[in-house]
């Protein structure tokens, strides 16, 4: 009889954030090289913001759903592995585009790959942990979105720099552009990756799923007509909190260029490893105080966090603009993105939490769409917008992005607490709970 390779939760854990680490590096890109493309493809701020913003929002969005019921009828780490597996080479494509519209569409190609991994695998960790460590297992998944942010600004300037000084012979066939050769050496280890995930097996699903068939359409919009001020209030909260997620990495560089007058290479090298330190500790700390909290009884804990946490990031958010020297300026982003990052660690698990296994995939698509539409699609499109149309200033960046972000923490600290209000545990995460 052949040997079954036993899960390991926390290897599985492992290999699904180093993917969760490698499509925000793919996806969050685009933050450092907004300069040097806007140059040399004449592109406008408004334009930059679609490519990071609402032309790969909308795929995302479209795609999640129909993935979403996939992952709940369907294997799970092979969805995810196909994913990744698409999206690497899409990102490599980007390399070799030459103008905004072809720079469109392998961005599209991008999120439609992305749009596979994360209801895979919140369903995956949702089965692999008890509630009592679900919320640091999210924390630890969620992140790898940030480490990715990080590190692509940290890549992104090292290969910048090592290809500034080049002549053209450095660069593949089909390229004009140092920042081209980014996307290629950022896209292609993702294949490797994606035969690494391919290899996790797939766990048992919980017993509630085994036990009945996949939830119909009818009663998947029952449950959650049945629970839509909580289920509004964490979607539209996450939503509103990733619009200041979103905005920062998109035009945080920029403000700093054109206020401080940082080249490029030098933003990489400072500002990726704060935005790594800062939201990956806020991450932690949030998960470990929330898991804590719903140890001990408070059923509301997570939801709570998320109104606290986005309360707290709007007051350093309002005051990026005031910031008189370059320093100040770190020390605002970096609180910012602690503060922010706690709603990120409860977000998602309060949503597992409430929702039958039977449903989390599709309750995890909804909530990708919902978070990818307005965060993303949304908040750096604004920030250009605002800065483009009102403000009139290219210098003035930072002024439309502290509105944009502060608004848009404000109003997701007020649907966290209402959903806070009306939140409680679905009967088997609280049996899980009290067990």
């Amino acid at each position: 009889m052949p040997l079954v390779r036993p899960i390991i939760p926390s290897y599985t854990l492992g290999v699904l954030t180093i993917a969760y680490i490698l499509s925000y590096l793919d996806r969050q890109i685009l933050g450092l090289l907004v300069e040097p493309m806007k140059q040399d493809l004449d592109l406008t701020d408004i334009q930059i913001g679609l490519l990071q913003g609402f032309s790969f929002a909308i795929v995302l969005a479209a795609a999640g759903l129909p993935l979403g019921r996939l992952v709940d009828t369907g294997n799970r780490v092979r969805i995810a592995a196909a994913g990744i597996a698409f999206w690497s080479i899409m990102t490599a494509a980007c390399g070799f585009a030459g103008n905004f519209e072809a720079l469109l569409l392998c961005r599209a190609g991008v999120a439609l790959g992305e749009a596979a991994l994360t209801p895979a695998a919140y369903s995956l960790i949702s089965d692999l942990f008890p509630i009592r460590r679900r919320g640091f297992a999210m924390g630890i998944f969620s992140s790898g979105a940030f480490i990715g942010a990080g590190l692509s600004l940290v890549l992104g300037a090292t290969v910048l720099h090592q290809s500034l000084g080049t002549d053209s012979a450095f660069l593949l066939p089909g390229m004009q552009y140092a920042w081209q050769l980014v996307f290629v050496v950022i896209g292609l280890p993702g294949i490797a990756v994606a035969v690494w995930t391919a290899s996790l097996r797939e766990p048992a699903r919980h017993s509630e799923a085994t036990s009945n068939p996949a939830p119909a359409a009818a009663e998947i919009r029952a449950f959650f007509g049945g629970n839509r001020i909580e289920f509004a209030g964490l979607y539209f909260g996450l939503a509103l909190a990733a619009i200041q997620s979103y905005s920062y990495s998109a035009w945080v560089p920029s403000v700093l260029i054109r206020t401080f007058h940082m080249p490029p290479i030098a933003v990489g090298f400072s500002l990726g490893p704060i935005f790594i330190a800062c939201s990956v500790s806020g991450l932690i700390f949030g998960a470990v105080l929330g898991d804590a909290l719903v140890r001990r009884g408070v059923t509301a804990a997570r939801p709570i966090l998320m109104s606290a946490g986005a309360l707290a990031a709007s007051l350093f958010t309002a005051a990026l603009p005031f910031a008189p020297t370059l320093s100040t300026a770190f020390a605002v982003i970096s609180a910012a993105a602690f503060f922010s990052t706690i709603v990120v660690a409860n977000g998602p698990p309060a949503l597992q939490d409430i929702t039958p296994s039977r449903m989390r995939g599709v309750a995890s698509a909804v909530g990708v769409m919902i978070v990818t539409l307005i965060g993303m699609g949304l908040g750096p499109t604004l920030v250009g917008f605002v800065g483009q149309k009102i403000i009139a200033d290219p210098n003035e960046i930072s002024i439309a992005l502290s509105i944009v972000s502060t608004v848009a923490l404000v109003v997701s600290s007020s649907l966290a607490f209402l959903a806070s209000l009306h939140y409680k545990l679905k009967p088997d995460s609280a049996a899980a709970r009290a067990a």
